[in-house]
């Protein structure tokens, strides 16, 4: 699982950096088949993710993911307090960025529920979807006015609480 978000992002990134061929018909000329649209790799020592893709308006974006990668959220989002981040798949282009990270922690579900939407309510989203069930909490909501979105997924297993965090802001 801990791949599966890479494995659904990297392809948008390769899909954005396939050409058209034009209304004609015609294949694109050698030289512009040529061109380098963007980069892929895997860290064969650390298993991290890497993907780059500038488009045709010159826009970059990318991609890392992996177990070591910065867990760094766009604000006021932090990680919890007592969390171990076991994954970490961010996404940047331009001034946006999506972050998603999965985590575990021995507090009570509920406890981390209340720590995330407290941070909601200070990035001015006030949560419009909570849905607690069973063993599980799914809560999010967005500030279309901030460009922010949020959502979270924690489920008690044992003695640990699982979890899923995924922060995006700066995109239209």
């Amino acid at each position: 699982m801990r791949y599966l978000r890479a494995i659904l992002v990297v392809p948008v990134l390769v899909l954005s950096a396939c050409n058209k061929a034009d209304d004609a018909g015609e294949a694109s000329t050698e030289s512009e088949m040529a061109e380098p649209v963007g980069s892929y790799d895997i860290d064969p020592q650390t298993g991290e993710i890497r993907a780059t893709h500038t488009d045709a308006a010159g826009i970059t974006t990318t991609m890392r993911a992996g177990e070591a990668v910065e867990a760094r959220f766009p604000e006021p989002f932090t990680a919890y307090p007592s969390a171990k981040i076991t994954n970490t798949t961010r996404v940047e282009q331009g001034e946006g960025a999506f972050v998603t990270v999965e985590f575990t922690s021995p507090d009570p579900r509920k406890q981390i529920v209340e720590f995330y939407r407290a941070q909601a309510k200070e990035a001015g989203i006030d949560p419009d979807i909570e849905i607690d069930g069973g063993e599980t909490t799914t809560l999010g909501g967005e500030n279309l006015d901030v460009k922010t979105s949020f959502a979270l997924q924690v489920t008690r297993v044992g003695d640990v609480t699982e979890g899923q965090l995924s922060v995006a802001s700066g995109f239209d």
